[in-house]
């Protein structure tokens, strides 16, 4: 696990993280979770808390983890009528690769770390 932990931390925006309160992520933390963990809830923690930086940001990165698993669960099924390879990638690769990440999201929002998804974390400012 400290291995995991290790590669993820290379995706935490220290900037952003700086600008986290630690009564802000406390009071919000669960909401983030959650948000993390069911994505398509990623509207949580802005709607308890507009002004909040914490907020803010894991709506964002919730929300762009919704698109990314949408448009890679499409092209992960595509890819399962490829025989054996398809599916093995399909139903096994893929699902464990989302519970690694949505642990990773949730370990670190928890944390009060602000982990960004590589190449398209910024391109979503939704809220």
């Amino acid at each position: 696990m400290d291995e995991f932990m290790k590669i993820i931390e290379n995706f935490n925006d220290i900037d952003t993280e700086r600008k986290f309160s630690d009564e802000d992520r406390q009071k919000n933390e669960v909401l983030a979770i959650i948000a993390y963990l069911v994505p398509i809830l990623f509207f949580l923690p802005w709607m308890n808390d507009k002004n909040s930086e914490y907020c803010r940001f894991h709506s964002n990165q919730s929300l762009t983890w919704l698109i990314v698993m949408v448009v890679l669960g499409v092209a992960f099924k595509i890819i399962a009528f490829i025989p054996i390879m398809g599916a093995i990638l399909a139903y096994i690769i893929y699902p464990v690769c989302v519970l690694a990440i949505d642990a990773a999201f949730a370990i670190g929002s928890h944390k009060g770390k602000a982990y960004k998804l590589p190449f398209i974390g910024d391109l979503i400012k939704a809220f």
